[in-house]
């Protein structure tokens, strides 16, 4: 089983990347829009990789918690034939997006942001089985360290992506009411508010007073 864990930088929301996908046609990243899973791969690879796809293929099928799947190639040696051979060998949903980077540059620090470090060797890659998840905002809520292969471990990543955004929000609220700017508008509201309070109160005492009551 996957282990769920917590984003190691809260609240980030990743960068936009360009790629490319298993036919050439040139894509954005885009994590944002809907709940997505986030699975770096290399099409050679003979471990972990076909493998925690294969598990996360049959975690998705027929589950009602639905993401967007995006597949990232983080080797500059994979090419449109290699996504497509990958996809056709594993046997891909359609609409799971297979992509690989245009900029290694940014692919990288892309992946250094989700703490996923790879180191190129002589069979390959060296790199942790991961699967980032990210709410329907684009702000990275979890990571699964491991095969993602149940219902249940993906309802539970649906909680954590739909709460990340309820979080987003307060952390936001919360980011705005420390800036000093933030106490000057809520200090002249409440002046407004008292203001406000005391005018109300007259006019009420000015209904009742001796002179405005009827004989």
């Amino acid at each position: 089983m996957a282990e769920l864990l917590p984003p190691a930088r809260p609240g980030l929301a990743p960068r936009n990347l360009a790629v490319l996908d298993d036919h050439d046609q040139r894509q954005d990243l885009r994590v944002a829009g809907a709940p997505s899973l986030l699975v770096p791969i290399f099409t050679r690879c003979a471990g972990s990789c076909p493998l925690a796809v294969v598990a996360l293929k049959q975690a998705t099928a027929g589950s009602p918690a639905r993401f967007r799947v995006l597949l990232l190639s983080f080797d500059t040696e994979d090419t449109a034939a290699d996504l497509r051979d990958f996809r056709e060998r594993l046997d891909l949903p359609s609409e799971w997006l297979l992509v690989r980077s245009i900029d290694a540059t940014a692919t990288r620090e892309l992946l250094d942001e989700l703490d996923f470090h790879f180191m190129k060797t002589g069979r390959g890659f060296d790199h942790p089985n991961q699967t980032f998840v990210f709410s329907p905002n684009g702000i990275w809520a979890a990571t699964f360290s491991g095969n993602l292969s149940s219902k249940e471990e993906l309802e539970s990543a649906l909680q954590r992506a739909l709460a990340a955004d309820d979080l987003s929000v307060l952390r936001k609220l919360g980011n705005w009411l420390i800036r000093p700017e933030a106490w000057i508008a809520l200090a002249c509201a409440g002046v407004v508010l008292s203001v406000a309070a005391i005018l109300l109160l007259a006019r009420r005492g000015k209904a009742y007073s001796p002179e405005h009551t009827s004989s």
